[in-house]
């Protein structure tokens, strides 16, 4: 296990202009979030919810999310996204890739989702071609709101956008609607491995 972090810093050390200014959709580290909220927390055992219950869940998930990185940082280069976000995305979704978990709207994009509680996940899931289905679906999003909001800041496309991905595009209709549980708690997840190196 020591050699694993060993190299995970060692990673963070070699790439640190690649994972400190990546993505055309905002700065997530800029972005205030109040995280999970507790019923997200509750669902994996913690007692707790906010900042720290998202960034506990990122770093349960961080073993299974690193076996990506490669993956995600094509990815985040070919759709101008930060691999951060997406892994965020992936730990929320399915714990990093290594169950399915019954979330979401199926019908609006996120189709990480199956029915009947938390299942084992196909390989194919987690493929770089799935990653990018993914990547493009939350993309889409933020540019959606974009038109539909032109005076928004990047912050709020942001936001916006993974409320969208989440809840479908019908689910914003001002900028109260920014402040989903999904964003909240994907952003925060997102900062968290900004710092391991993504």
């Amino acid at each position: 296990m020591l050699v694993h972090w060993l190299l995970l810093g060692l990673a963070a050390l070699i790439y640190p202009t690649e994972s400190t200014n990546w993505g055309c959709y905002g700065n997530i580290r800029n972005i205030d979030t109040p995280g999970a909220s507790c019923i997200i927390g509750r669902q994996r055992g913690l007692n707790y919810c906010g900042v720290r219950a998202s960034e506990r869940l990122a770093e349960m998930d961080l073993p299974y999310v690193q076996r990506y990185q490669p993956t995600l940082r094509v990815i985040g280069r070919k759709y101008c996204v930060d691999p951060a976000l997406i892994a965020g995305i992936m730990s929320r979704e399915s714990y990093g890739g290594n169950v399915l978990v019954n979330e979401g709207n199926v019908a609006n994009g996120n189709v990480l989702v199956q029915t009947g509680g938390v299942q084992h996940i196909p390989a194919y899931w987690t493929s770089e071609p799935r990653v990018a289905q993914i990547t493009n679906n939350l993309t889409m999003r933020i540019k959606e709101i974009q038109r539909r909001f032109p005076t928004w800041t990047t912050d709020q496309y942001l936001r916006g956008g993974l409320c969208a991905y989440n809840k479908g595009i019908g689910y914003v209709r001002s900028n109260q609607d920014l402040s989903c549980d999904f964003c909240n708690d994907v952003l925060a997840r997102a900062r968290y491995y900004k710092r391991y190196g993504f």
